[in-house]
């Protein structure tokens, strides 16, 4: 847990969580810390990477964000012939690379947002122009192209405010993206794997920002009375399973493993995936536990269904 990415500190309290709710007659758990700068402790004693998973049957990857979710962590541990919680190398990068997700998830046929990718340094300015005035119009959501827990999003609704969001979102990430901006309900949908291979949807949940939040940002997924989260979701029964279905399908798309969830946006009767989240939070807050908890299964539970996919990879 921790790690190097924005996300540190919610990695901590999902690691922290699940350390609190390890059935201790079944696991011996050994906490391996990430700072930010990258160093490694082992029970708050640093040491190298490999002598820290040395002694793990298992590691559960309770890291969010830029290298603990982007397939380089788990290609550290696979180098150790370690069995992890999570998606593999592969399905963790494309997961994180929104745009990369989002081709294939439109080859596939699932509904995506319009979306211009723009790299840093490069002169993107009549491809920008061009898409706000004709592809997309305002008002455009800008965001770092793969980062999590809604960092660095913001809506636009005229140039001026489009160059400042632009100038924030490289200060997050080298590559980022401006896409159109769906109105509609927000809602989420988590998966689990389970042992015999299935891949099983847990309840819808709708997410409304209050405190006049645009949107689920920041603060309204981490401070209390931010949003209203209603689990299962207020839906007609079609919808609902099409939400449901649309979680599978994204999973299984990119070769998901273990568990993830699925934001996406209800318009009329047209479901758009905006991302899919590999290692979702597992915090007290968090959308996954809570719509685990709605389907019957506790949180000690959960973790175990998490670390039984993990001994089977």
């Amino acid at each position: 847990m921790g790690g190097s990415s924005a996300e540190h500190e919610v990695s901590l309290a999902t690691g922290q969580n699940v350390l609190d709710n390890l059935d201790l007659k079944k696991y011996r758990p050994l906490t391996i810390k990430i700072s930010k700068t990258g160093k490694w402790f082992v029970n708050n004693r640093i040491a190298n990477w490999s002598k820290a998973v040395k002694n793990c049957d298992v590691v559960f990857n309770a890291l969010h964000g830029s290298f603990g979710e982007d397939g380089k962590v788990q290609a550290i541990l696979e180098s150790a012939g370690k069995r992890y919680a999570g998606s593999g190398i592969a399905a963790s990068a494309l997961a994180m690379d929104k745009f990369q997700s989002r081709e294939i998830f439109k080859l596939a046929g699932l509904n995506v947002p319009k979306t211009l990718k723009l790299k840093k340094g490069e002169n993107f300015s009549a491809q920008l122009n061009f898409f706000v005035n004709k592809i997309a119009k305002f008002p455009v959501v800008v965001k770092p192209c793969s980062n999590g827990s809604s960092i660095g999003v913001q809506i636009a609704d005229n140039s001026k405010k489009l160059a400042k969001a632009v100038v924030g979102a490289f200060l997050i990430d080298k590559e980022i993206l401006v896409e159109e901006f769906i109105k509609g309900r927000e809602l989420t949908c988590g998966v689990l794997s389970s042992v015999s291979g299935s891949v099983d949807a847990l309840p819808v949940t709708e997410i409304v920002p209050l405190k006049k939040h645009q949107f689920f940002n920041y603060d309204a997924k981490y401070k209390a009375g931010h949003s209203n989260e209603i689990t299962p979701a207020q839906l007609g029964e079609t919808v609902f399973k099409q939400a449901q279905d649309t979680a599978v399908r994204a999973h299984q798309i990119l070769n998901c493993r273990g568990y993830s969830r699925t934001d996406m946006i209800l318009t009329g009767a047209a479901i758009y995936v905006l991302e899919i989240n590999t290692l979702p939070g597992l915090t007290p807050n968090s959308l996954l536990p809570k719509a685990a908890q709605s389907a019957g299964l506790s949180f000690p539970q959960l973790i175990d269904k998490i670390i039984e996919t993990a001994l089977l990879s």
